[in-house]
């Protein structure tokens, strides 16, 4: 038994032994320190392209990449303990050795209990959070419990599969766009939706249309003084024909609209100059004021919600531009003739001409058996001039009450099964301080004939209640930093809020470590002296001896 305990006491000092040779050894060094600067190079590449928060994801941040600097640290380590007990001439090793030691603790403090964030601030209003790099599903549930799960600090989509209280977390995108996407559905020929192209010689712009109430997609679009509206196809010979009134009338259950003539229908002014008229439906007469109310109106005014008739008045869209579109067909009022056009695609990739700016529009896609919608789907983010361009955008897959669903960044997820209602959010974490922070003034200078930022500068009072102080303003900008209970605040960038309103977003940073950094990295300055100069001038002085001694010896 003794001598089995002895035998696996040698092997495993053996074993030691030979890690400890390898881990200590200068080819090891040399090898680990080039992966460690190929990863670094890497690493610049890929914030470059696709900005700090994926690099640090993919690089930074991740499990490999503090597994090479841990073991240069145990190389490190372990280089200087077989050197031991001490000696003289390896004073200046040491020393560097003892600093590049330093310098890991301190790195590795910083990042357990480091804080890096942003603040971000509006104008006279007060906060004291810290926005951390850290994303966070919270759900909100009927009672007002928050539920909080913190979602992992990965640079690619990963699989997640979790049930938390009775709702399951299948998949998390910490970078997304949103692709399109057709449901197929059986609703008929009413819920058809379309994508089309609006160009001209200078600007151009692709868009989807719908009215399925199930698509993310809408059926009206402001194309800057253009208004664009998507109507069912039964309207479009309506639009397109023209009578001696302005009027559409639309039966919604029968699917057929009707233009109103001044022949065949009862059409006037009231006393006060409104135009009205009258419709005779299953033997009742319903009243019509089509420019204040597509619904028929009863003797009192109010509103009839029992019919399934609705009336236009074209007359309303004549003043500005307005273009219809009804599927493969469009409708607008051409102002210089003073006539509405209709005109229909002839096919896909076919133009329409349109009587504003030179524009014409192409029909791209229309379909009647299913809707779009947009779902996020993974990508690289890609930035230009230091913002994300692309890729912004973070995604969790949830399922609540048996429907998948997603929840992103951007905006709350609201869902109800009639008894219950859930809110969930994707947010960052958030630290609280112990004061608070208010703009007072947002500077940015612009370069001269451009809108591109020269340079921004924040005035912001700071409000310590624990110091009974009253309100102290401070400046921050570039290479101006605000140093306050161990957090150093800079001027990172901004957003705008409206027109000539900007907030300003300021990077925090808190590093525990930095007393040992800062000595690590004097202590392989001063070693790398003593190692590389001391010693060899010391050698200098001593050669002419060594070279008398040598000649003295010969002669002899």
């Amino acid at each position: 038994m003794t001598t089995s305990i002895i035998n696996i006491y040698l092997k495993l000092n053996s074993t030691y032994s030979k890690i400890e040779k390898v881990l200590s050894s200068m080819k090891f060094a040399v090898i680990i320190i080039t992966i460690f600067s190929i990863s670094l190079v890497y690493g610049t590449f890929m914030e470059s392209y696709h900005g700090r928060e994926f690099a640090n994801r993919l690089v930074y941040k991740s499990f490999w990449f503090m597994g090479i600097q841990g073991l240069m640290f145990l190389s490190i380590l372990l280089a200087t303990l077989v050197r031991l007990p001490a000696k003289k001439r390896l004073y200046g090793f040491y020393t560097i050795h003892a600093g590049l030691i330093l310098l890991f603790i301190g790195s590795f403090i910083t990042y357990i209990n480091g804080i890096d964030g942003i603040v971000e601030l509006r104008p006279n209003e007060p906060t004291n959070k810290i926005q951390l790099d850290e994303d966070v599903l919270a759900i909100r549930t009927t009672n007002g419990k928050i539920i909080r799960k913190f979602l992992p600090y990965n640079a690619f989509e990963i699989d997640l599969n979790q049930n938390i209280e009775g709702f399951q977390i299948k998949e998390y995108l910490p970078s997304a766009k949103l692709a399109k996407k057709w449901i197929p559905f059986n609703d008929g020929e009413l819920q058809h939706s379309s994508e089309y192209f609006l160009y001209n010689e200078n600007v151009s712009d692709q868009f989807m249309l719908s009215l399925a109430s199930l698509s993310d997609f809408k059926a009206t679009k402001k194309l800057g003084p253009l208004s664009v509206n998507y109507m069912p196809n039964i309207l479009y010979p309506c639009f397109s024909r023209t009578s001696d009134t302005e009027f559409i009338l639309w039966n919604m259950v029968q699917g057929k609209c009707l233009n109103i003539n001044t022949k065949e229908h009862l059409v006037g002014k009231t006393k006060s100059g409104n135009d009205f008229f009258v419709y005779d439906w299953n033997g009742q007469k319903l009243k019509f004021f089509p420019n204040q109310s597509p619904l028929p109106l009863n003797d009192d005014l109010t509103k009839r919600n029992d019919t399934p008739l609705r009336v236009f008045s074209k007359s309303i869209f004549t003043k500005k531009p307005h273009l219809f579109l009804f599927g493969e067909s469009a409708a607008f009022y051409n102002k210089r003739k003073k006539v509405w056009v209709g005109k229909k695609f002839d096919g896909k990739n076919t133009e329409i001409k349109l009587p504003w700016m030179n524009f014409k529009i192409k029909l791209i896609e229309h379909k009647t058996d299913s809707y779009p919608v947009e779902r996020p789907v993974f990508t690289r983010p890609i930035q230009d001039k230091s913002e994300i361009i692309e890729g912004d955008l973070k995604a969790v897959k949830v399922s609540v009450f048996g429907v998948d669903h997603w929840v992103r960044n951007d905006k709350p997820l609201t869902l109800s099964d009639g008894q219950r209602n859930i809110q969930m959010m994707i947010i960052k974490n958030e630290k609280r301080l112990p004061y608070q922070f208010t703009l007072e003034r947002f500077k940015m200078d612009k370069n001269p004939g451009t809108n591109d930022p020269a340079s921004y500068e924040s005035f912001v009072s700071l409000l310590d209640g624990r110091e009974n102080k009253s309100s102290e303003t401070h400046h921050i900008y570039m290479n101006n930093p605000l140093k306050y209970d161990e957090f150093t605040y800079y001027q990172s960038s901004y957003f705008q809020l409206g027109p000539d309103l900007y907030g300003s977003a300021l990077s925090v940073n808190y590093d525990p470590g930095r007393f040992l950094k800062y000595f690590g990295s004097f202590l392989i300055v001063f070693g790398s002296i003593w190692h590389f100069y001391i010693r060899r001038k010391k050698k200098k002085k001593t050669l002419p001896n060594t070279q008398i001694n040598i000649v003295g010896e010969a002669n002899a």
